[in-house]
C-alpha cells in the first residue's frame, strides 16, 4: 500500500512538473524577447543621438561661416564708406576751393553718419563669446555615474542645442548691426548727392 502511495505521489509530481515546464519556458521566451526589444530600442535611440550630434556640429560650422561672412562684409561696408569720403575730398566736393560749395549741414551730417556707421561696424567686428562645439573633456571625462555611458549621449546633444540657441541670438544681433551699417552707407551717398544737387 505504501509502495502504491509513493508511486502515486511520484506521478503527481511529474504531472505537476510537466504542467509547469511550458509556462516556465514561455516566461523565459518572453524575458528574452523583452531583453532583445530593449536592446534594439537602445540601439535605435543611440543612432538618433549620433545623428542629432552630427546635425548639431554641422550647424556650428554653418554658424561659424555666417559670423565670418558678416564680419568680412562689415569691413567691406566701412571701406566703401571711407572710399566715398575720400572720393568726395579728392574731387573737391568737401573742403575749400571745391567745384561746388559743400554746405555745412551736409558736412556735419556726413560726419555723424560715418561715426554712427563706424560704431555699428565695430559692434559686428568686436570679439564675442561664441562657442562652436563642445569641450573635448566633455567626451574624455564622463560625468560622475556615467562612466559606462556612450561618449556621445543625449545630455551632451541637448547642451549643444542650447549653445546653438545662444549663438543664434548673437548672430541675429550681428546681422541687425550689419543691416544698419548698410543703410547708413546709402544715407552717406545720398547726403553727398543731396549736397551737390542743392548747390547747383
Amino acid at each position: 500500500m505504501n509502495r502504491l502511495h509513493v508511486l502515486w505521489c511520484v506521478r503527481r509530481m511529474n504531472a505537476a512538473r510537466d504542467a509547469v515546464a511550458p509556462a516556465a519556458a514561455a516566461s523565459r521566451t518572453e524575458a528574452t524577447e523583452s531583453a532583445t526589444d530593449a536592446a534594439t530600442a537602445r540601439a535605435a535611440d543611440q543612432e538618433r543621438v549620433k545623428l542629432a550630434y552630427k546635425v548639431a556640429m554641422d550647424l556650428f560650422a554653418a554658424q561659424d561661416r555666417t559670423v565670418g561672412n558678416l564680419r568680412t562684409r562689415a569691413t567691406g561696408i566701412f571701406a566703401t564708406a571711407a572710399f566715398v569720403v575720400t572720393f568726395s575730398s579728392s574731387v573737391h566736393l568737401v573742403g575749400t576751393g571745391g567745384a561746388v560749395d559743400f554746405p555745412l549741414w551736409a558736412a556735419i551730417s556726413l560726419l555723424g553718419v560715418v561715426l554712427v556707421q563706424g560704431c555699428f561696424v565695430m559692434m559686428v567686428l568686436w570679439p564675442r563669446t561664441f562657442a562652436f562645439g563642445h569641450s573635448v573633456l566633455a567626451v574624455l571625462d564622463p560625468r560622475a555615474g556615467a562612466a559606462d555611458a556612450p561618449p556621445v549621449d543625449r545630455e551632451l546633444v541637448l547642451q549643444l542645442v542650447e549653445t546653438l540657441g545662444k549663438n543664434k541670438e548673437q548672430i541675429k544681433a550681428l546681422a541687425t548691426y550689419y543691416r544698419c551699417a548698410v543703410l547708413l552707407l546709402l544715407a552717406e551717398v545720398a547726403l553727398v548727392l543731396a549736397a551737390v544737387i542743392s548747390q547747383q
